[in-house]
């Protein structure tokens, strides 16, 4: 799950963020002014209230719904769903990417792909992210990156995207997979 995709899969699959609040932020603040110049408790500052209040929920609607819809695809192609253990609330308390973090909905997508994928008798395990976009996939090294760069490359040769490559590494967690180094390094533990 990431800020950039909403979702990456292991197989190079990219489910957009479709930013639905930062779309309607115009709107939206429009809307609140228009409240905050009515009289407290009149009859237009209700109705300006109202109109703000559908606003929010049409944008959590359709936030739901694009969760809905990947949860569903997620859960009919995919025995095995495997997500980061991510501390949102955390991670919301960083005010550079607070929004975005609450705009894309993680927890939702976690919780609906979770109970469809129980009901369909499939699994979803949740699994540490301590350093899943800095391992190598392929090898096992450390590579470190900072936020900004968004493609791994390593010195064993191996070029992907941050996020595939991070969604590789989850998927060996979940299944216990450890990468051999080459070229008669040692192995390096995943966990």
């Amino acid at each position: 799950m990431g800020v950039k995709h909403l979702a990456v899969t292991s197989d190079e699959e990219y489910f957009d963020h479709p930013k639905y609040l930062r779309k309607s932020e115009r709107k939206l603040k429009w809307l609140q002014r228009m409240v905050s110049r009515r009289k407290m408790g009149s009859n237009r500052w209700r109705k300006a209230a109202l109109m703000l209040a559908k606003c929010h929920e049409y944008i959590a609607n359709q936030r739901k719904d694009a969760a809905h819809k990947i949860s569903r695809y997620l859960v009919d192609n995919y025995d095995w769903i495997v997500f980061e253990d991510l501390n949102i609330r955390g991670m919301v308390k960083n005010h550079q990417l607070a929004k975005s973090i609450a705009d894309a909905g993680w927890r939702m997508l976690v919780q609906f792909t979770a109970y469809k994928a129980e009901w369909a008798g499939k699994q979803v395990i949740a699994v540490d992210p301590r350093n899943t976009s800095q391992v190598c996939s392929e090898c096992g090294r450390i590579v470190k990156k900072t936020l900004k760069e968004r493609t791994h490359r390593c010195s064993c040769g191996y070029v992907a995207d941050r996020d595939v490559n991070a969604a590789r590494n989850i998927l060996h967690k979940a299944i216990g997979y450890v990468p051999e180094l080459r070229y008669g390094q040692l192995e390096l533990n995943l966990f």
